[in-house]
């Protein structure tokens, strides 16, 4: 079973998975890829890459209408608990799709770092530069309920928003960094790659955030980058260009 999702909601195809009492995978192929594990025509688990479970798979828009999706056949030995009931698994997909979108309409992404010049209460731990999912750590709720906490502090006038996300510290040595194939696309970005300085600092010395955004989310769909957290980075760079692009 395959379909484009423009002409086939996603929705639709995991009913009919459910329905036939189907086992195996279904992978849906967008922008960011989504794995869904099934037995008996139930939920087991899925994910984005290594983000796993339902706050991962929730995080995938339910009502999304560009990509493609395949469902593979597939033994499961034994016989684990779904992750909820089917019925339940949707209602609550498709209640969280909706609030992820209200939400990151003003917050941005979960990487979005955020600043409070007077910290007092709930709020207390971003006296100092702290992204939504760092705050989720630190608070120990679901990211869902950060990115809630974050968006009430907004329209409270509490945080502040920065101009810098959570993967602004890291610091890549690229193989390619000192011989950039001829015609990549990316060959302002990746020559720029030799782990001398954070990307934050790249972009800080006239590196176009968009480029940079860009080539990690191409980077990462490909498997070509893998480091650890790639699922949740990947859909927050994914999260951070709709932003942009809605703004």
């Amino acid at each position: 079973m395959e379909g484009d999702l423009s002409t086939f909601p996603l929705m639709d195809a995991l009913e009919l998975v459910h329905a036939g009492k189907k086992s195996g995978e279904l992978v849906v192929e967008a922008e960011v890829e989504l794995v869904l594990r099934f037995h008996s025509g139930e939920v087991m688990g899925g994910g984005i890459f290594d983000w796993t479970g339902f706050e991962a798979i929730s995080a995938f828009d339910l009502a999304r209408r560009e990509g493609r999706f395949r469902f593979y056949p597939e033994a499961v030995i034994g016989e684990p608990d779904p992750l909820m009931p089917f019925a339940t698994f949707l209602a609550e997909w498709a209640r969280l799709s909706d609030e992820w979108r209200r939400f990151l309409a003003q917050v941005g992404a979960p990487s979005r770092v955020f600043e409070a010049p007077r910290p007092e209460g709930t709020y207390q731990l971003f006296a100092r530069p702290l992204s939504v999912r760092g705050a989720a750590r630190r608070w120990g709720v679901p990211l869902i309920i950060a990115v809630e906490r974050v968006w009430q502090g907004l329209q409270e006038g509490v945080l502040v928003p920065l101009a810098q996300y959570r993967w602004y510290p890291m610091r890549i040595r690229h193989p390619q960094a000192w011989e950039v194939p001829r015609n990549h696309p990316y060959a302002d970005v990746l020559r720029r790659l030799t782990g001398e300085k954070t990307l934050g600092e790249l972009i800080q010395a006239g590196l176009p955030e968009d480029r940079v955004r860009d080539f990690l989310i191409e980077e990462l769909r490909s498997r070509r980058m893998r480091p650890r957290g790639r699922g949740a980075l990947l859909r927050d760079l994914t999260w951070e260009k709709e932003a942009k692009l809605q703004s």
